[in-house]
């Protein structure tokens, strides 16, 4: 062993012993009954979609109301708008009509339309149709 390694070999042995005991103390176990944040267990952060197990969840992106459609095109009819920053539940993606360069669609869960990828961000990975 060289001067430097043997050196550092407490430090590190240390830093980890200690890493270790500040990964278990930083975690605090909520109240029975409450989540971590301090709500109900069950309750919704207000605004928040309440996501069903298995379906990520989207944001809208765009500036003004988006327009869900009955097929994954801008040419079919219009069922619904969706508000600037509304939560969404996609169900599955599929390739439709090009949207300013993008063609992928999603399917939303509670309402049978579809919304361009374009103006939708998904905060988790979303399944082929």
């Amino acid at each position: 062993m060289t001067m430097k390694t043997a050196a550092l070999a407490p430090v590190v042995a240390a830093g980890l012993v200690l890493g270790a005991a500040g990964w278990a103390a930083g975690d605090q176990a909520a109240a029975p009954g409450r989540t971590a944040d301090g709500r109900a267990a069950g309750e919704q952060r207000s605004g928040h979609v309440a996501a069903k197990a298995g379906y990520p969840e989207g944001v809208v992106l765009s500036k003004s109301g988006l327009n869900v459609r009955s097929k994954p095109t801008v040419y079919s009819k219009t069922v619904k708008t969706l508000k600037p920053h509304q939560k969404v539940l996609l169900n599955c993606q599929k390739r439709g009509g090009w949207v300013q360069g993008n063609p992928v669609w999603y399917r939303l869960q509670n309402v049978n339309g579809w919304v361009s990828a374009r103006y939708v961000h998904n905060l988790k990975p979303v399944r082929a149709c």
